[in-house]
């Protein structure tokens, strides 16, 4: 089962999900799009992401593997715009506001991804 930057439902994976079955699950670390965040006041991912995620699972899941995933995204305009547009920033910020800060960047725009990929195992 894979679950990727999305809310985790640990009951309903579990019950779904075979014994010998794996849940792979994908969140953003701190880091991911630093260098947007910075530009564009996009919001942060919580330095406590994972550890929350670790203790939520735990109870039904065991954690398998963990392996951190880096590298360098150079974007356009238009994907910077459809990056910003597809989070939670979405919700807290005016789109013009945000075409506006966009245009401002060069272009293509260097930023890192930066994301967390974690196998879990039923319990």
């Amino acid at each position: 089962m894979l679950n990727v930057f999305a809310p985790r439902n640990s009951p309903e994976f579990h019950r779904v999900l075979r014994l010998g079955g794996a849940l792979l699950v994908i969140t953003p670390a701190p880091r991911h799009l630093g260098e947007l965040q910075r530009h564009l006041d996009l919001l942060s991912v919580n330095p406590a992401k994972e550890e929350r995620l670790r203790r939520t699972l735990s109870v039904r899941f065991r954690r398998a593997h963990t392996e951190a995933v880096e590298y360098v995204m150079p974007l356009s305009t238009q994907d910077i715009e459809a990056l910003s547009f597809m989070g939670p920033t979405a919700h807290h910020i005016d789109a013009d506001v945000l075409r506006r800060r966009t245009a401002l960047l060069n272009n293509p725009f260097e930023t890192t991804a930066f994301f967390v990929v974690s196998v879990y195992r039923p319990r």
